[in-house]
Formats: C-alpha cells, structure tokens, sequence
C-alpha cells in the first residue's frame, strides 16, 4: 500500500484562499464548474448533464437536487429511475463530503461503499441527494448518504461508505471551489 503523500505548498495555498463564491445557493452544477475554470469546452460532466443543483453546502457535507430527465429512466416498461445512476450519485456526493471535511484537501478514493435500495423512484420526480463525513480518520474517511423524492423522511436509498485519503495523484480539480477556496 502506498504512503499517504504530505500535502504540498501549492496545495496548502490554493485551499487557504478562501472567497465568497457559494453566497448564491442554490446554483446550478453547470455554473458552479464555470465558477471553478473546470468546464473545457463547456464539459459540465454527469452532474451538469443532469442539471443538478447545489442547494446547500457546508464543512460537513452537502445537498443537491437533480430536477426530473427523461435519461434517468433505465427501463421505460418499468418508467423508474435507474438504480446505477442512484449508486453514481450516492457515490459521488459521500467522496465530496470527504473532502468537505478535510483541512487540506487531498485525493481519494471509494474503499467500501454500502448502498441499500429502499423503494424504486417512480419517473418524473426530482431527486434530491444529501451527503454527510461523519469522521475522518488518519488514512479513512466515513460518510453517509440518501436519496429521496418529496420526503426525506422516505428515502429511496441510503448509502455509508469508507474513503481512502491521500491516494495518488493530485487532489480532485473542484476541491478548492467546493471548499468555497479559489481554483
């Protein structure tokens, strides 16, 4: 197993400038990479594709609202919302409340990710996703995660995974930016 590498100057640097960006929320995940220099070309990624929305976001973890899109259905006899794309997001979200929690933060990566599918998500809802760390660890991270339509008290999933921090690599682009520091 590799060594967890230290952070470096430039990293310590660019997540101690700290700005005023997330004072509008919500914000659209789209605008949000526009704010960061991260969308080449216009390439917003998975979440800008599904229009998802920041609603709100602090040191320990974060909520976002996906509004309803006709690709999120995986079989249309069904009409639900496709279960892979609920692990995409419950993965997502726990790995930014990660490193919402960090001091300085660095790479990581999904050790273990728990995800139980509570009741299918009938098409044409919006989804909402919340995820929280709930203790960072040396080398570990833990968080949790839900996903619900109208109700929080009713998810549709729930997840709880283990991070590793300090994977290679640099840390992840939008790190400093979901941190509310400069790019």
């Amino acid at each position: 197993m590799q060594a967890r590498r230290p952070p470096t100057a430039r990293m310590k640097q660019e997540f101690s400038q700290v700005t005023e960006i997330f004072d509008d929320l919500p914000i659209s995940w789209a605008e949000f990479r526009r704010r960061s220099g991260r969308d080449p070309e216009g390439h917003t990624g998975v979440m800008g594709e599904l229009n998802a929305m920041i609603e709100s976001l602090d040191p320990n973890g974060l909520r976002v609202r996906l509004p309803f899109n006709p690709v999120m259905v995986g079989d249309t006899r069904w009409n639900v919302v496709h279960s892979g794309l609920l692990m995409l997001l419950l993965d997502s979200l726990c790995g930014i409340a990660i490193i919402q929690k960090m001091t300085v933060p660095m790479p990581i990566a999904t050790l273990d990710l728990r995800v139980d599918y509570l009741r299918a998500v009938p098409a044409g809802e919006d989804l909402f996703v919340t995820a929280t760390c709930y203790k960072l660890g040396r080398n570990v991270g833990f968080a949790s995660g839900s996903i619900y339509t109208a109700d929080p008290e009713d998810p549709a999933a729930i997840a709880n995974g283990s991070f590793m921090l300090g994977t290679a690599g640099d840390p992840p682009p939008m790190a400093a930016m979901l941190r509310g520091g400069a790019a």
